[in-house]
């Protein structure tokens, strides 16, 4: 089945790439379009094995397989661009990535299936692939509406600024995808069976994720211009405003990659779809007016704006599942709230006082950003102790109130 559907997205994709490259009025898109689709070809045919491995939390094998064959296709990559000079290295390394990372797969954890069908595993596939079935398309639009239509509506030079800065911007998104979520679902996964455990589990993370995540990205809207000319120059601090804004969207990504493992754990991805499909259908409806008439300031705007928005349903659908109360859930922000006003206030004092160098800036950003990190993880150190005594007192039947838990 993964097969079959892969080699449908590859023939969609190529029957799409012509209207794509016209779409732009880019003839020379096409080929490059088109040799890219190979790739879906590849992740089509990678051993099924492989996605048991971070359940089964073995990450060492996945580790091997994702970051080997990205180092692997990062190699092809470079090499190519000394050879051939021009963008064809990025979409051959790109394809090469994805075949390599289908080959290491059946080094790794061979698979060989066979003919006979499991009907009631098939019933249960079945059931859970009509809950995904439109999800990774409604992702698309969700994740990628603006660059495509900036790409139409804007000269390159912005939209590659645009897309730069948003790369930068999601980076520490990309981080909690990769080190913490193939984590989370296993983990949420054995707790599927018992709601109440499932949404201590949730509250937990989200609190973890705020203490070390919003003082992050205070950081990032303060000191936007000073990181963007550190990185990539003094063009780009024309778009500090975009990539603050941008910034606001990596609260919004983490928590709901969070509560969509919670959805994913009990079986129901279809819950999540709605929150997707609610966000696409906001952002198409508002992306075109807003850069029309507010640039790429617009774009970055009615992103947030539809993740906020969508988001918050999706913590009120999430309480269906779960349990959850919107009260405790919301609480769970206010630490790494109150952990988030000093770094803005180091630097808004030091604006405030004319200092605008952006060494300066930077470096008494980091400096209360690590102030403020560290003051979180005491937080997390003394909640957890103020818990496990909790727990020691209700096991021994002499449970006292946390208020004055500390003089008890």
């Amino acid at each position: 089945m993964q097969a079959v559907r892969g080699l449908g997205l590859f023939a969609a994709g190529m029957v799409l790439a012509p209207f794509i490259s016209n779409f732009y009025g880019m003839p020379g898109l096409l080929k490059l379009l088109q040799v890219s689709f190979f790739a879906v070809l590849s992740w089509g045919f990678i051993s099924p094995r492989a996605h048991l491995l971070e359940k089964e939390y073995k990450f060492g094998w996945a580790v091997i397989l994702k970051q080997g064959s990205s180092i692997l296709g990062t190699i092809v990559t470079v090499a190519l661009a000394f050879f051939i000079g021009n963008v064809w290295s990025l979409v051959l390394g790109f394809t090469a990535e994805a075949a390599l990372m289908c080959l290491l797969s059946y080094l790794l954890v061979p698979f060989m299936p066979s003919l006979k069908i499991d009907k009631k595993s098939l019933r249960e596939l079945m059931q859970f692939a009509r809950g995904m079935f439109g999800l990774p398309i409604l992702a698309m639009i969700s994740f990628q509406t603006d660059i495509m239509v900036l790409g139409k509506m804007v000269p390159k030079e912005y939209l590659g600024m645009y897309s730069l800065a948003a790369m930068l911007a999601y980076t520490p998104v990309e981080w909690f995808t990769h080190i913490i979520n193939p984590v989370l679902l296993p983990a949420f996964a054995q707790k599927q069976d018992n709601r109440k455990s499932l949404c201590q589990a949730v509250l937990k993370v989200t609190r973890t994720t705020a203490i070390f995540g919003m003082p992050l990205i205070a950081f990032m809207v303060v000191c936007a211009s000073s990181i963007l000319l550190v990185v990539y120059g003094h063009t780009y601090v024309a778009v500090a405003a975009p990539f603050a804004v941008l910034c606001l969207n990596i609260l919004l990504r983490t928590q709901g990659v969070v509560l969509f493992s919670a959805y994913l754990a009990v079986g129901q991805p279809g819950l999540h779809r709605r929150f997707v499909l609610l966000r696409s259908l906001i952002l198409v409806g508002l992306i075109y007016p807003a850069i029309l008439y507010f640039g790429l300031l617009g774009a970055a705007a009615v992103v947030f704006v539809s993740g906020f928005i969508a988001f918050v349903m999706q913590v009120f659908w999430c309480r269906r599942i779960i349990d959850l109360k919107f009260g405790s859930y919301v609480r769970c922000y206010i630490p790494g709230l109150l952990l988030s006003a000093p770094v803005v206030a180091v630097v808004a004092a030091l604006l405030s006082m004319g200092i605008k160098s952006p060494s300066a800036v930077l470096f008494s950003g980091v400096a209360a950003l690590l102030a403020a990190l560290l003051a979180g993880l005491y937080i997390l150190h003394r909640q957890e102790g103020l818990f496990a005594l909790k727990e020691r007192a209700v096991c021994r039947g002499s449970y006292v109130p946390l208020v004055g838990l500390k003089s008890a």
